[in-house]
């Protein structure tokens, strides 16, 4: 995963990391373009003032056919990334899944509960199943337009899903998990883009690790709390697993560091595995630790490869 303040951050002077993907606030850029103000306070994080309380307030949407027009700034922003980088590492774009984004546009900003959400998914339904959909199709036509931008992979962040458990999960997340997936393919087709591997990474879903599987991506991310053992046997062999190293592991000795990441490595093996952390860097990590980190990959990947 390993976001960053700016596109361009993790290009350290030491050995470059496997990806660079976009910044934090980028995963708030659709709620913008469908007319819902964000702000990012200090501290805090993005803050909705005025967020969706009754179903009516869905009227306030602008048509997500448009976030594309709306987001150029955005696609512009990637191509000019891309050529920075100079074919350096992979550009990675993303987004956050429907349920995610729905949350914040509910909750008015990040929850430890997501109690506001979950009582629309009980109360009303209906009315979030068309939020739902309403972000899906706000979605597909900007990840199609950040490849097209040049964007050589695409990340789906569904980071609240353990929020919902199995049920509510299967009712209300993957289904538009895979229909993200399954339109955006078809997009790059119609629009004469070669197709990019997808990668879906759902926090805390563990229970939901052999329909992730299923969904249509070609990777799917991990966090720290799955053995990669346990999932590996659960996903089966035909799937790609992203992660799963603790981001406070960073907190470590750059030793101690290197040592986790041997064990890491050690325990997905060399197949059809991307190493990474299992979820994001934090705003006071030291980025000679996250330095040490990819080149504890760099040098175990070898070894391991060699044997």
């Amino acid at each position: 995963m390993l976001p960053s303040s700016s596109p361009t951050s993790l290009l350290y002077p030491r050995s470059p990391p496997p990806g660079v993907t976009g910044w934090e606030p980028g995963r708030f850029l659709p709620h913008q373009a469908l007319g819902m103000e964000v702000t990012m306070v200090p501290g805090k994080g993005p803050s909705f003032p005025e967020p969706l309380r009754e179903e009516r307030d869905l009227q306030r949407l602008r048509d997500p056919t448009t976030v594309a027009s709306e987001l150029s700034y955005v696609f512009q922003a990637i191509t000019l990334t891309r050529q920075r980088l100079a074919g350096r590492v992979p550009l990675i774009g993303f987004a956050g899944a429907p349920w995610t984004l729905m949350t914040y546009m509910v909750e008015g900003g990040g929850s430890s509960t997501m109690a506001q959400a979950k009582r629309w998914l009980y109360q009303r339904p209906q009315a979030s199943h068309q939020l739902l959909r309403i972000l899906t199709d706000a979605l597909v036509p900007y990840l199609v337009g950040q490849v097209a931008a040049g964007a050589q992979a695409l990340q789906l962040f569904e980071s609240h899903a353990g929020h919902l458990g199995p049920q509510l999960f299967s009712k209300f997340a993957l289904p538009y998990i895979r229909d993200v997936a399954k339109r955006v393919k078809a997009g790059l087709q119609e629009s004469g883009l070669a197709p990019v591997p997808m990668i879906i990474f759902a926090k805390d879903g563990h229970f939901a690790l052999e329909e992730l599987a299923q969904a249509g991506y070609e990777v799917v991310g991990l966090d720290w709390t799955v053995a990669p053992e346990k999932a590996r046997d659960r996903v089966g062999k035909t799937v790609t697993l992203q992660g799963n190293l603790d981001p406070c592991a960073l907190y470590a000795s750059e030793e101690e560091i290197g040592q986790l990441v041997q064990q890491m490595l050690n325990d997905f093996g060399p197949q059809r595995y991307i190493a990474n952390l299992g979820h994001g860097l934090y705003p006071d990590m030291d980025p000679e630790h996250v330095g040490a980190f990819v080149d504890a990959v760099h040098k175990h990947s070898r070894l391991l490869r060699q044997n």
